[in-house]
């Protein structure tokens, strides 16, 4: 039975709203190009809008490793406190807590799930949470289901932040900030607001999943992410991170102490409540750590960097430039302009998707440009030649 017709003019109202302000969104079906180059189906594009920074996702020798897994179950089917926990799940937790330098870890079906497992569990009314402006969508929803009293601070503003740290010196305080951040591809200023976290007694959750093995300290080709480019590994309480970006895989999880694990464990509802990633997911991530560890795909992924910022530089093309940052925002401004410029790349075989309110402000549309270790220089020229046409038309 369908809706009756006042409700479904409410809807089409609201979508008629979208469509108006350019906000309207729609799912499109497409896929990756070869290696070669060449598309394997008439809608093949280029695609400069996945998150798979070091090309794992479509690694040979991983997705042979998975067509050969001995796949028993394609799922356990129940959550890990019924009887889904699994050795395989055990594995690499442990692998994730050396990763991070934490003495646990914790997996969740996906990391916009850890973000609402660990807000709505370690906090209460007593509690202040502060939270960058910029932060993801994830932490957003989970700072509003949890019961604490919400202060966004400007954007990696670490002055403004300890000023209004201080104002809550009788209260439980969390900081949590973003180490790469999603949509501007900048990074936060984790050195000092460790500080800031240290002198004023807070808990510092750092949401690493667009720097987890992308950066951190090359030289030891330690690529623990933000807190690890930054050396105050030991000062954050809890790490959240993805399977999902440097891996190529899929799930989320939780680093930190035995303590905040156990508690997790216990109150966390959106682990307690659902079903656990699927064994074979986490035995083919365990694999996929060993790949992005060698650091060869993140020294190739930095050298595409490096020539996109030199091309769009030569090409005066206004994008942000940031070391090692696999997020690259072209700001439009526009809306409509943003949806014109990616439709005319997508009829070039270029998948740049426009990024939009709410998923940044208004009026502050731009292409979120994700560079990986898979795009060959050739093609990351060709991409900015296109944008400088369609810019300068």
């Amino acid at each position: 039975m369908g809706l009756n017709k006042s409700n479904s003019l409410y809807f089409q109202n609201k979508l008629r709203e979208l469509r108006k302000e350019h906000l309207y969104r729609e799912l499109r079906t497409v896929e990756d190009i070869s290696e070669s180059g060449k598309g394997d189906h008439e809608s093949s594009v280029l695609n400069f809008s996945s998150n798979d920074y070091l090309g794992l996702s479509r690694n040979k020798f991983l997705v042979k490793k998975l067509q050969n897994l001995h796949i028993s179950r394609i799922s356990q089917c129940s959550s890990r406190l019924i009887s889904g926990n699994t050795e395989s799940i055990e594995d690499l937790e442990k692998a994730l807590s050396k990763h991070r330098k934490t003495a646990s870890s914790l997996l969740y079906p996906t990391g916009f799930m850890a973000n609402l497992g660990v807000l709505g569990s370690i906090s209460d009314k007593e509690t202040i949470i502060f939270s960058d402006e910029l932060n993801h969508a994830s932490i957003i929803d989970g700072c509003k289901l949890s019961p604490s009293k919400i202060q966004r601070f400007p954007h990696n503003d670490t002055i403004e932040l300890e000023k209004t740290v201080k104002n809550y010196d009788d209260k439980r305080k969390i900081i949590i900030t973003e180490g790469i951040f999603s949509m501007d591809g900048d990074m936060a200023d984790l050195r000092e607001i460790a500080r800031v976290s240290a002198e004023n007694n807070c808990i510092l959750i750092v949401d690493d999943s667009h720097g987890d093995f992308i950066i951190g300290n090359n030289r030891l080709k330690d690529f623990g992410g933000t807190p690890s480019y930054f050396g105050v590994n030991r000062r954050v309480d809890i790490h959240i991170s993805s399977l999902s970006k440097g891996l190529g895989c899929f799930g989320g999880y939780v680093s930190c102490s035995k303590l905040v694990k156990e508690y997790l464990v216990n109150k966390s509802r959106p682990f307690i409540f659902t079903s656990a990633l699927p064994d074979y997911l986490a035995e083919i991530a365990m694999m996929s750590m060993q790949l992005a560890t060698r650091g060869n795909l993140q020294t190739k992924l930095y050298r595409n960097i490096e020539h996109f910022n030199k091309i769009a530089n030569e090409q005066k093309i206004n994008s942000r430039k940031i070391e090692n940052s696999p997020i690259i925002p072209l700001l439009i401004g526009s809306e409509k302009k943003a949806l014109a410029v990616s439709k005319e790349l997508l009829k070039q075989d270029f998948f740049v998707q426009a990024i939009r309110y709410p998923t940044v402000k208004r009026n502050e549309a731009r292409l979120r440009i994700s560079l990986s270790s898979d795009h060959s220089q050739g093609q990351i020229s060709e991409l900015l030649n296109h944008i400088s046409k369609f810019l300068r038309n």
